[in-house]
């Protein structure tokens, strides 16, 4: 049986994708692993000289849920630990062995590590507003996007888990059901974490061990935006399932402005794009902030 079975769902993501196993083959290399790539693509995977431990399979379920594909990644897996990893992450040795060396001393616990964008892509995104934008508030770092409870120098407890290095027994991940499938679009962790809480399955997060996570093909305005717009149709899908402390309370002004600024988005990207040119960011990221709140007023309030 191997040590750690690593579960990597992935759709079109071309050399971000390709770097990401690359890394992890290379990272994982001194243990026993077993790799399995779940392809939610209809387009195949081509991959030479792969390693035997690597296996390639397409999601046989929906392809439009990364839930699907880890569910079946999970169903395929040989080994006792789980590591859920996204294809724009780029592990290292010291984060495959801890996976290994966590589920030694815990029981009934799971855990992430830390992640920051790469060097060599903030010193790239740094030469646009919209790139300083998320330097400045903090999308380019797990520890500004967390918030209070963080904590620099000790591995500490926390109230939420995250999927892009998710890592926990199969035994465990058995117990809370796997992913739910029936949420819309990827990049929600609400349900898994609330049943984790309700089976008493304590989650941790260690900022002393660090991951990169390579985001190079979606620091691009308007695909960031669609994303933030697919978050707030995320937030009514959990409120449509019950879950009230997902609501998001908008006024009557704000939201006749956030109507108003959707509806002039192409004009306001232009607008944008001047700003970037005279390197006038305060109006630059006050901009960004107001298209940031119109698109997920809009999916919240339009979902698909």
């Amino acid at each position: 049986m191997a040590d750690l079975s690593i579960i990597i769902p992935t759709k079109d993501r071309g050399e971000i994708f390709f770097n990401t196993l690359k890394n992890i083959i290379i990272s994982s290399s001194h243990v026993d692993v077993e790799i399995i790539v779940v392809n939610n693509s209809a387009s195949p995977i081509q991959l030479s000289n792969k390693p035997s431990y690597v296996s390639i399979c397409d999601n046989p379920f929906d392809k439009n849920s990364v839930f699907s594909s880890r569910n079946y990644g999970a169903s395929l897996a040989h080994s006792a630990i789980l590591l859920f990893v996204d294809d724009d992450i780029i592990v290292s040795k010291e984060s495959i062995d801890y996976a290994i060396s966590f589920h030694k001393e815990m029981k009934y616990s799971c855990f992430n590590v830390n992640w920051q964008y790469p060097p060599e892509l903030l010193a790239e995104i740094k030469k646009k507003i919209f790139g300083r934008f998320l330097i400045k508030t903090g999308f380019t770092a797990m520890k500004s996007l967390y918030g209070a409870g963080w904590k620099e120098d000790e591995p500490f407890m926390a109230m939420s888990i995250a999927s892009f290095f998710f890592c926990i027994t199969k035994d465990d991940f058995t117990l809370i059901g796997g992913y739910n499938e029936k949420h819309l679009h990827e990049g929600t962790d609400i349900d898994i974490t609330e049943r984790l809480l309700e089976n008493k399955i304590t989650m941790w997060i260690n900022p002393l061990v660090m991951v990169y996570h390579n985001e190079a093909d979606r620091v691009d305005l308007l695909n960031w935006l669609e994303r933030k717009k697919r978050f707030g149709a995320i937030s009514r899908n959990a409120v449509n399932m019950g879950d009230n402390s997902h609501v998001l309370h908008y006024s009557p002004l704000k939201s006749f402005v956030f109507k108003r600024v959707y509806f002039l988005q192409p004009l306001l990207l232009k607008a944008l794009n001047m700003l970037n040119l005279l390197k006038m960011d305060i109006l630059g990221f006050a901009l960004i902030n107001a298209l940031l709140g119109a698109n997920i007023y809009k999916g919240y309030n339009s979902p698909e």
